[in-house]
């Protein structure tokens, strides 16, 4: 993994908390319908919050960490 990937997974993952801390960031991620819509709120709010990922990066993540995701933001 070079260092910019690095970089980026590690605000994906800062943002994923922050998220999971902030109440109105969970209720703009949970009006999406599918996938992609998902990803593509993420990206526009991450972008909002001065984080810099890409909406495949995201896709990737979701798919790595999709069971812990399912629990803490369907449960």
């Amino acid at each position: 993994m070079s260092p910019q990937q690095v970089k980026q997974l590690n605000q994906l993952k800062q943002f994923h908390q922050l998220v999971l801390q902030d109440s109105s960031l969970k209720e703009r991620l949970r009006v999406a319908t599918d996938q992609a819509s998902l990803v593509s709120i993420a990206v526009q709010l991450g972008t909002e919050l001065g984080y810099s990922f890409t909406y495949q990066e995201v896709e990737a993540y979701i798919d790595q960490n999709i069971l812990t995701l399912m629990r803490q933001f369907l449960f």
